[in-house]
């Protein structure tokens, strides 16, 4: 898919989105986990299978959210899991196999029963003769030509590989950035005089837009910096010995970046406490920092970047965008908000409510 159709769908999904905010009732007290989780994983679903959810027939897709959460949470907790990742020779050993990928392998494989039935539901609307709609089509008529690798098994682990790491990541993101926009009322004010400035209220936010919004720009970056959701990427292995700031590090060592650091104690960004997207504007204000830019490193770095970078950030840009946009969003009545996340392996906020009021 180009980047206009993968934009178009965004699009489409935060029409929906838009739609089912628009007919909330109790205003002061919205809960926009589930609005985002569901506008998120809408637009990988229609990617990977063809097909979207409504907002008021979810349940199957909210199941699968908590129980994928909950399973993260229980990982999080397990010390073994992180020290057989980083001493694979342990999990020979059968105990400490079983207490750290036997065991999870089950809790996984249950978790995955929703992609098989989401691959199956594609795969029945499948005409060899018809133009792939969704990937699962896509890979079906490669399956037909010769190649070793494109089964049944592959197919299954790849849909789930991309819709897990592509829809909860974003989502997280996105929920972060809500209480953001709720609890920093200046620099919201401050956004959405911009979006309205540049895109006006008579049509919905474009890509195209980013080159004339410096200010929204840096508010992705360092809502980005400041949820730092993933403290660590997946780990990786050295090909051969090599040499990083003078430490000798020998071919198949494993290695993981710890994205946490850098975003949250590089001396480049002072006060990293504070939320402030003016840290990427030069003194003119138009024009972004790329010493920062370079250093704000959500998607991780190298030739194992993110391999979904460009759907994530059209999510957040217009996801953020849209919704400022629209609404103006405060904590709730008498609630204050809690803007210390949960300890897991990915940082997820709080369940809480906030103030959405109709611009």
């Amino acid at each position: 898919m180009g980047k206009n159709i993968m934009e178009e769908l965004v699009k489409s999904s935060l029409q929906e989105y838009l739609a089912f905010l628009e007919k909330v009732k109790d205003t002061d007290n919205v809960d926009m986990r589930w609005p985002v989780q569901i506008m998120v994983a809408n637009i990988i679903n229609e990617v990977l299978f063809g097909f979207r959810y409504k907002y008021d027939d979810c349940g199957i897709l909210m199941q699968y959210v908590e129980d994928l959460n909950k399973m993260f949470e229980r990982w999080a907790k397990s010390k073994m899991i992180f020290l057989g990742m980083g001493f694979p020779i342990l999990t020979k050993l059968p105990w400490f196999k079983w207490h750290t990928y036997d065991k999870y392998r089950v809790e996984a494989n249950v978790l995955n029963q929703y992609i098989v039935d989401c691959v199956e539901k594609a795969s029945k609307d499948y005409n060899t003769e018809d133009e792939p709609t969704c990937f699962v089509h896509a890979y079906r008529q490669r399956m037909g030509k010769s190649n070793e690798f494109l089964d049944e098994g592959n197919l299954y682990a790849t849909c789930a590989d991309f819709f897990m790491a592509g829809q909860e990541t974003t989502a997280t993101t996105l929920r972060w950035t809500m209480l953001i926009l709720a609890n920093e009322h200046e620099a919201q004010e401050k956004l959405r005089a911009e979006v309205l400035s540049v895109v006006g209220s008579e049509r919905l936010p474009s890509m195209s837009d980013q080159i004339n919004m410096p200010y929204a720009r840096a508010f992705v970056h360092e809502m980005q910096r400041y949820a730092n959701i993933l403290t660590r990427n997946v780990f990786h292995v050295t090909v051969r010995d090599t040499e990083v700031g003078g430490h000798f590090i020998p071919k198949g060592a494993i290695v993981n970046g710890d994205i946490h650091s850098v975003l949250a104690h590089d001396p480049h960004f002072k006060n990293p406490t504070e939320f402030r997207p003016e840290r990427y504007l030069s003194e003119d204000g138009k024009t972004l920092k790329k010493e920062l830019v370079d250093r704000t490193i959500p998607f991780s770095i190298g030739k194992r970047v993110c391999a979904g970078e460009g759907l994530a950030r059209a999510e957040l840009f217009l996801g953020l965008l849209t919704t400022v946009q629209c609404f103006r969003l405060t904590p709730s009545p008498g609630k204050p908000l809690n803007m210390e996340p949960k300890a897991r392996s990915i940082k997820i906020p709080h369940e809480q409510t906030i103030r959405l009021e109709r611009v």
